[in-house]
C-alpha cells in the first residue's frame, strides 16, 4: 500500500516547519566510500550522517549533544518569554 496525498501532505508540513535541509557535495571517491560503510553497518544515510556530525560536535566542545540542545531550547525560550514581555510593555502592559 502507498502513502496517501494527505499524509505526504502532512510529512511535507512537518518537515517545512520542523527540519532544515542542508546540501552535502563529495568527490566520487570519498562518496562511494561512504555509501560502501552506510551499507555495510545497515544504517540510513541521513542516519549515519546524523550520528557523525554529532559525535563530532561533542568531541570539539566536550559536551553532551542532548545537553547541548536542551541549552539552545532554553535559550530560545527565554527569548520568547523576553518578546512577550517587551510586546506587552510597548503596548501599555505592566
Amino acid at each position: 500500500m502507498g502513502v496517501s496525498k494527505a499524509q505526504k501532505n502532512s510529512a511535507k508540513k512537518y518537515q517545512d516547519s520542523n527540519c532544515m535541509r542542508i546540501s552535502l557535495i563529495l568527490s566520487k571517491e570519498v562518496g562511494e566510500i561512504l555509501l560502501n560503510h552506510i551499507a555495510k553497518k545497515g544504517s540510513t544515510k541521513n542516519g549515519f550522517i546524523i550520528q557523525a556530525i554529532k559525535e563530532k560536535i561533542e568531541r570539539e566542545t566536550g559536551e553532551n549533544f542532548q545537553d547541548l540542545l536542551a541549552q539552545m531550547q532554553t535559550a530560545e525560550e527565554g527569548k520568547i518569554v523576553k518578546s512577550a514581555e517587551d510586546s506587552t510593555t510597548e503596548k501599555g502592559g505592566e
